[in-house]
């Protein structure tokens, strides 16, 4: 399963709530700054009532959404994911680096050397030996669970099929270390050999408005179950600070088809 966590959020220096900027954008686009000072609408003198009720029908001039800006760490999807994400443009995208990181490959290196213990097998060989023996000997729930501590493995095939794209998964693993192991091979050539399935990590930041966009074109039925549930995570970590997202989602996705 990803993980999304939402790290960062615009806030105004006065009352800490983003929402309110909204509002002040609204009374700005409006004409009506010049009534009140900005403090009053970001300050708790302004009710959350109409602040709510602001948010709600900014659906239909959503350019005030874009001042609410939502910074999200996001883990454990597969490369397939992340190049779908990052075709949204309007937001700001740092993906771990292929190159340099071995992060997941050494997570599951150590459950296999783990494994070959328990069996007696010696440890201190070559990478891709290790992971080639650990093929050879494991159960399929031992290579499916193992694998899916690397790659992001489709949660509906059976068990059958599962153990079929893990083998071969867990196989280019070897593959990776024995270029870079026995042949010297660079990472950055290495790394030619690893499936788009091998998981990755990385930091996206987008406004409410963008984020509501990607949520009517992600959140469809159609949309590839991976992305659906990145997408549908997010959502659910910026309705803890915008509850009315959801309302702006019906409303918005209707408006854009």
């Amino acid at each position: 399963m990803p993980r999304v966590r939402l790290v960062a959020v615009s806030r105004p220096l006065v009352g800490g709530d983003p929402r309110r900027l909204v509002v002040l954008a609204v009374k700005v686009s409006s004409g009506k700054l010049h009534e009140r000072e900005a403090e009053h609408y970001l300050s708790s003198e302004y009710s959350d009532r109409d602040v709510s009720q602001h948010i709600v029908k900014a659906w239909a001039y959503p350019s005030v959404l874009e001042h609410i800006v939502f910074t999200f760490l996001i883990e454990d999807i597969s490369r397939v994911c992340s190049h779908q994400l990052v075709r949204h443009r309007i937001a700001s995208y740092t993906q771990e680096s292929q190159r340099f990181s071995e992060s997941y490959m050494a997570r599951g290196l150590k459950l296999i050397e783990e494994a070959l213990r328990k069996r007696g097998i010696e440890v201190s060989g070559p990478r891709h030996v290790l992971v080639e023996e650990f093929l050879r000997t494991a159960t399929r729930s031992e290579i499916v669970e193992v694998c899916r501590e690397v790659f992001v493995v489709p949660p509906r095939i059976d068990e059958e099929s599962a153990e079929t794209m893990c083998r071969s998964l867990l196989a280019s693993i070897a593959r990776y270390y024995e270029l870079v192991d026995a042949y010297g091979a660079k990472l950055e050539d290495a790394r030619f050999v690893i499936p788009q399935a091998i998981k990755t990590r990385l930091l996206v930041t987008m406004n409410l408005r963008e984020l509501i966009h990607v949520a009517c074109l992600r959140l469809k039925p159609e949309a590839q179950w991976e992305i659906r549930e990145v997408v549908r995570a997010m959502v659910e970590e910026a309705k803890n600070v915008v509850p009315e997202i959801e309302a702006l989602i019906d409303r918005m996705c209707v408006a854009e088809h």
